[in-house]
């Protein structure tokens, strides 16, 4: 049997989970500025880092269980090594630039980074005990994405302004693991993948107007590269995180 070809170039930054970095390192300083935070670069720079660490390691343990639904998880179940290595870089290079960060973040990410921690333990340790709970994976994925990119504001940000606008974030993330992953299994999307998408929209209401201007528009172009990815599944991946750049827009018009 020959092996599969490589994945096109532009598919690279997904395959090697750059883009999750990016889409954390933009939402953190979106909200930061958006509730008048001013954050240390290197708190971006340890949250970037942090992501990639987790994203790689998932990838790393997702391999080992011979998952090949797409071009990450075919490219890391051959590269296994050199995914667990870019993982333990990773996570290195986070805790370097945590050492130069206030007390405070450093609690709140400790937190945040036990909650994932206990999110990879449940997912790869227990046969994929969450997959049979629709949505809860997904789920789990969007809050602790989220609570990462808005340690800053715990540490820093009025308690009473922020929530709102992590919550619709925590959603929007929600939403756009649900449809990758219908993408990837070929399973098509009910009407909770539709009722969870108008309740982002709704949530999108409740942060200042900017904010939810930006969770609108990433939620209107998910559905958008939803409505594409039965002719182009691999454009759609890329995409679906690409989208989740619109506050680089809000900037722009700013």
């Amino acid at each position: 049997m020959s092996a599969d070809p490589p994945p096109p170039w532009w598919v690279l930054p997904n395959v090697a989970a750059l883009d999750a970095p990016a889409v954390a390192a933009v939402w953190q300083r979106f909200l930061a500025d958006r509730f008048g935070v001013d954050v240390p670069w290197a708190a971006t720079a340890a949250l970037a880092a942090a992501v990639w660490a987790v994203y790689l390691a998932d990838r790393r343990l997702d391999a080992r269980r011979g998952d090949p639904r797409s071009d990450r998880h075919r490219v890391a179940a051959r590269s296994p090594r050199l995914f667990a290595a870019g993982a333990g870089l990773a996570a290195a290079l986070a805790l370097a630039f945590a050492t130069q960060l206030p007390e405070s973040y450093v609690l709140f990410g400790a937190g945040v980074g036990g909650g994932v921690a206990a999110y990879l333990a449940v997912v790869h340790a227990a046969a994929g005990g969450l997959g049979r709970l629709p949505g809860a994976k997904e789920f789990l994925v969007g809050v602790g994405f989220a609570a990462g990119v808005a340690v800053p504001l715990m540490a820093e940000g009025s308690p009473a302004a922020w929530p709102p606008a992590v919550a619709a974030f925590a959603a929007l993330c929600w939403l756009n693991c649900r449809l990758i992953d219908r993408w990837e299994s070929g399973a098509r999307p009910t009407r909770a993948d539709a009722l969870l998408a108008a309740g982002v929209l709704v949530a999108a209401t409740w942060p200042p107007p900017v904010v939810g201007g930006a969770v609108g528009a990433a939620v209107g172009a998910l559905v958008v590269v939803h409505v594409a990815a039965g002719s182009a599944p691999r454009a759609a991946r890329v995409l679906a995180d690409v989208v989740l750049l619109t506050p680089l827009a809000a900037w722009g018009l700013a």
